[in-house]
């Protein structure tokens, strides 16, 4: 199966804000980085996607974005950090049109930071409110206090 062959499809029946869906992208193998068979330990467990030589865990339940950073701290991660229009692409295909917490947020009221506490500067976000999140067509702000699902990423060793 080749790139063009790859779309997004619902597939949950988990009901969320708005009546959305979650969305899973067809094609998540072709982004996995095979594992020397010598490593018994991999950072990444199943539940997780490989993808740019980072593991992405996407939820399949809500929480604030406070609870949903919280929760990906317990698994050694972080909310998601983008670090280029690839690595976005790939994450909106793969939450689909569902809106899904990402590891930026404006606590401050001045500056957009990321999760690992690196300065946003790349592109650009809609919304007035404190905290971002990604879907398939946009990245914007909402409440932090909504409860929606969440990305978690953490590197690949």
């Amino acid at each position: 199966m080749n790139s063009e062959d790859c779309s997004i499809t619902e597939k949950s029946s988990l009901n969320l804000e708005k009546g959305q869906k979650m969305g899973q992208y067809n094609c998540p193998g072709q982004y996995k980085f095979p594992v020397p068979s010598d490593t018994h330990d991999s950072s990444c467990s199943e539940e997780w996607v490989v993808y740019q030589r980072k593991c992405y865990f996407i939820s399949t339940t809500t929480k604030s974005w406070i609870l949903a950073k919280n929760s990906c701290s317990k698994d050694g991660a972080t909310l998601a950090v983008i670090e280029s229009e690839k690595d976005m692409n790939f994450l909106k295909r793969y939450v689909g049109g569902a809106e899904h917490w990402i590891g930026l947020n404006n606590e401050d009221g001045q500056k957009w930071k990321w999760s690992d506490g690196r300065v946003h500067n790349w592109f650009n976000l809609t919304g007035s409110e404190k905290c971002a999140f990604l879907n398939s067509t946009d990245i914007s702000s909402a409440e932090c206090e909504r409860n929606l699902p969440w990305v978690c990423s953490k590197p690949f060793r």
